[in-house]
């Protein structure tokens, strides 16, 4: 009776933590992973400049995060059952089309892969691995266009693009990309002498549901913020530290309500220029406070060629 009583437990504990799997996985990690794509710690020298008529800026920007809270709508820890690993990586193409240097063209492609872990310690390298949790797939592309609105404000710069979902509908629901992104950005920034600098970014961002988006889905609205502080220490060595906020309304009909969920977070990073036409940067980012979302932290890695 007693070997039988302690079968009988096991699976009951089984059975919960399933339960459970799914409540978090339906209700919360899809969001966890989508307002991401809305705020990624981008340096002001890799977003803000236009390139030239004739010319190619190919920009990859990396992330490689992982998660092991949630939090609730007061901010409070919802003891999330494992950890959740993401590697997302954001390729854009930029071409140069006017001869004053004011509207460039460009290619958005995106790439993800996922997993979530009941193992809290588990290594976010394991997203590489063959294993049949894992996730991964092409999952946006879509055109951008980047303009400088005002002759002679030169640091000022605008942006608009469209992210459409590419992945093969049975991914696109495990990787959250079922929705048709429309964004936004304004950037600016100003150099107050040889080595101080500042940068801000606003974005605007709706997700319209999709083909594959489930029934009753609604669009969804992000206002993501950021601002940084650069330092040149040498012509080629570059740090910056940046803090960034994000708005997240699941239904635009209910913003006057306020945020469902928001999240700010923090950064410092590093940037070498190796050339006129080639520099690398890498920066780590963690999360100061979040509120029905998830607690990020990781590292990201930009590289940025002009053709």
């Amino acid at each position: 009776m007693k070997q039988k009583d302690t079968s009988l437990m096991l699976v009951m504990l089984l059975l919960t933590s399933a339960a459970g799997y799914a409540q978090i996985n339906n209700n919360r990690l899809l969001r966890m992973r989508d307002s991401l794509d809305y705020l990624l710690l981008v340096n002001p020298s890799s977003s803000a400049i236009l390139v030239k008529k004739g010319e190619l800026e190919i920009y990859s920007f990396n992330t490689l995060l992982s998660s092991s809270q949630f939090n609730d709508k007061q901010g409070n820890n919802s003891n999330l059952l494992g950890k959740q690993l993401l590697f997302n990586s954001l390729l854009q193409l930029n071409y140069g089309i006017a001869r004053n240097r004011r509207f460039n063209v460009g290619l958005d492609v995106s790439y993800r892969a996922y997993r979530y872990d009941l193992d809290k310690n588990a290594s976010v390298f394991s997203l590489f691995e063959s294993n049949p949790q894992n996730v991964r797939s092409v999952t946006y592309a879509g055109p951008r266009v980047r303009i400088q609105p005002f002759r002679k404000i030169r640091n000022l710069t605008y942006q608009s693009y469209v992210w459409i979902p590419i992945a093969k509908d049975t991914r696109q629901g495990a990787l959250g990309s079922t929705k048709i992104n429309w964004g936004h950005t304004v950037f600016w920034y100003r150099y107050f002498n040889s080595k101080i600098g500042v940068f801000g970014q606003a974005n605007f961002a709706f997700a319209f549901p999709g083909k594959n988006s489930a029934a009753g889905a609604k669009t969804e609205f992000y206002l993501p913020l950021s601002a940084s502080v650069s330092f040149v220490a040498t012509r080629k060595d570059i740090f910056f530290g940046s803090l960034s906020y994000s708005w997240i309304n699941e239904d635009i009909g209910n913003i006057t309500e306020g945020a469902d969920s928001d999240f700010s977070q923090y950064g410092l990073g590093y940037q070498r220029i190796i050339s006129k036409r080639f520099f690398a940067n890498i920066s780590y980012n963690g999360t100061i406070f979040s509120r029905n979302t998830g607690k990020w932290s990781g590292v990201n890695l930009g590289v940025r060629y002009l053709y």
